[in-house]
């Protein structure tokens, strides 16, 4: 049951993947928007349950997304996506919690998952991002207090 839980935790993040590079491309004419779904996933995982299963799970969708949409070399997503994982877990240990650290860190999360895209052009590329991470980190916060409710404790 173990390998098959971790088989569709790797497909759905694969799954994620092209639907995020979809979804983008679909909305590449709209300036200041952008649905960064496997941000949000990449984002909870540090914070919350990040293992040698999600490593795994991390370094295989990296592999994923060099081989299909991206000129890089095979694992420096894979590398990127998981120095982010590693990085934001231990700020993340370090820190006190609240909404403004937390938002902090979203932003530092963006701003190296879209590391080729700022270093193209620092200046304006740092002001893009922060306009598109305040609705991204709007719509996480959204799904995080969905996913933590507790549905069957709640009365009818």
């Amino acid at each position: 049951m173990t390998y098959v839980k971790s088989v569709v935790l790797v497909l759905s993040t694969l799954f994620l993947i092209y639907t995020e590079v979809r979804i983008n491309t679909l909305l590449s004419s709209i300036d200041y928007l952008e649905f960064l779904p496997f941000l949000y996933f990449i984002f909870y995982v540090s914070i919350f349950f990040f293992s040698r299963l999600s490593v795994l799970v991390v370094l295989l969708s990296g592999f994923y997304f060099d081989l299909f949409f991206s000129d890089n070399f095979l694992g420096y997503t894979s590398i990127k996506l998981l120095s982010i994982c590693m990085l934001i877990h231990f700020i993340n240990s370090k820190f006190s919690r609240g909404i403004l650290v937390e938002f902090m860190l979203f932003y530092l999360c963006a701003l190296f998952y879209k590391f080729e895209v700022i270093v193209l052009s620092i200046d304006s590329s740092i002001f893009f991002l922060l306009i598109i991470c305040l609705p991204n980190y709007l719509l996480f916060n959204l799904l995080t207090s969905t996913l933590r409710r507790d549905v069957f404790s709640t009365k009818i």
